[in-house]
């Protein structure tokens, strides 16, 4: 009973994960070359049917790439709102501590051996910096591996 439990779970398993391979790939399109003349190619129309008129040219000039300098200058009239995280408090792991213990020893600051393990010697240390370079004390935040220099 408990197998034939778990092979129906199994197969219940497959047939969701296809399912979700299928209707979650996107399908992959071929783009068409836009002439330079800024025009759109015509489709391909039946024998019988009257060639269109050709289309009017664009009201603005079409802008090349050389022709753009920055990205300032394609008009955007406002830019994205920058988000402050520097309060944010990071997880610190082993490979983090000793990163941040390395730069707390390159800094001037005494944190102990590098060993990656959070000690007394390293929490002073840790709460030294912040305090000189007007950083809050007590918790690791991406604000203090920035100014270590520290990689997270």
């Amino acid at each position: 009973m408990k197998s034939s439990r778990i092979s129906t779970l199994k197969a219940c398993a497959v047939l969701l994960l296809t399912a979700g391979l299928l209707f979650g790939c996107k399908p992959i399109f071929e783009k068409k070359p836009i002439p330079k003349d800024g025009t759109a190619a015509p489709a391909a129309a039946p024998a019988s049917a009257p060639a269109p008129a050709p289309a009017a040219p664009p009201a603005e000039p079409v802008t090349s790439l050389e022709e753009v300098t920055s990205i300032e200058s394609l008009g955007s009239s406002s830019a994205a709102p920058v988000i402050d995280d520097g309060n944010d408090v990071v997880t610190v792991t082993p490979a983090i501590m000793r990163k941040v213990q390395q730069a707390l020893v390159n800094a001037g600051f005494n944190p102990g051996p590098v060993d990656g393990v959070s000690g007394a010697k390293t929490v002073n240390a840790i709460e030294s910096f912040q305090k000189q370079n007007d950083i809050p004390a007590g918790k690791i935040t991406k604000k203090t591996l920035r100014a270590l220099g520290v990689d997270f």
